[in-house]
């Protein structure tokens, strides 16, 4: 960076080098003020892009599917468990092969 006076003059080589030992001190400060600045940035641009795809997600089309299916498949269980109690009412009726058999004869 070179400073110029109002007769054209280049600030002195001195004064450079002055002025870059004072900015090493500063660039070692100020490294540590950028890395939390862009630490900061990046949570919060983290913290909104989780905002959004949460909120993708209760739009999703995946989530709407899944509760048809758990649906279809309750409405499934349902009827199977009423067609296997079906056969549980049928049961408590004796069969005929309880019951003795008469043998006729003939005499």
């Amino acid at each position: 960076m070179a400073l110029k006076a109002s007769g054209e003059r280049v600030v002195s080589v001195k004064m450079n080098q002055h002025l870059g030992s004072k900015r090493r001190g500063v660039a070692v400060h100020d490294a540590r003020g950028l890395k939390n600045f862009w630490e900061e940035i990046i949570e919060e641009t983290q913290a909104k892009q989780k905002e959004v795809e949460d909120f993708q997600l209760t739009r999703s089309a995946l989530n709407k599917l899944r509760r048809e299916w758990t649906q279809r498949l309750e409405g499934r269980l349902k009827m199977l468990q009423k067609t296997s109690e079906k056969p549980k009412l049928q049961s408590s009726l004796l069969p005929i092969e309880a019951f003795q058999q008469i043998h006729k004869t003939v005499a």
